[in-house]
């Protein structure tokens, strides 16, 4: 079973020497996989899964990327990966993380899952 949880956030980043500084609002895809609970079917609780992701988001929300611990080159690739190792830190069964910026339509981004990477 897959249960997932998304969420936004505002902040600003440089990528030197491909941008200055500038801001995106990012909206992330948090995916868990588990066996489904006997009595509800969730592979994970999304009570227990909101307060596990507004950390991170409090961390991330309206702040500086690159000043943030593992993040100095916050590219979105590197995002992905440091929301995925910080919730995989948690109790969190974290299958992938997708992140993205732009309009529907014209979105960008990835999605980082450790086993795409292997």
């Amino acid at each position: 079973m897959e249960t997932y949880k998304e969420f936004t956030f505002e902040a600003a980043h440089k990528l030197e020497p491909y941008s200055g500084l500038h801001g995106h609002s990012f909206k992330v895809s948090v995916h868990l996989v588990g066996e489904p609970d006997p009595v509800y079917g969730w592979a994970a609780n999304l009570y227990e899964v909101e307060q596990q992701i507004a950390v991170v988001h409090k961390t991330l929300d309206h702040t500086y990327l690159n000043e943030i611990d593992g993040l100095s080159v916050p590219s979105l690739e590197n995002l992905a990966k440091w929301i995925f190792d910080k919730l995989s830190e948690t109790t969190l069964t974290v299958d992938r993380v997708e992140v993205k910026r732009g309009p529907d339509g014209q979105a960008e981004g990835c999605v980082y899952s450790p086993r795409a990477a292997a």
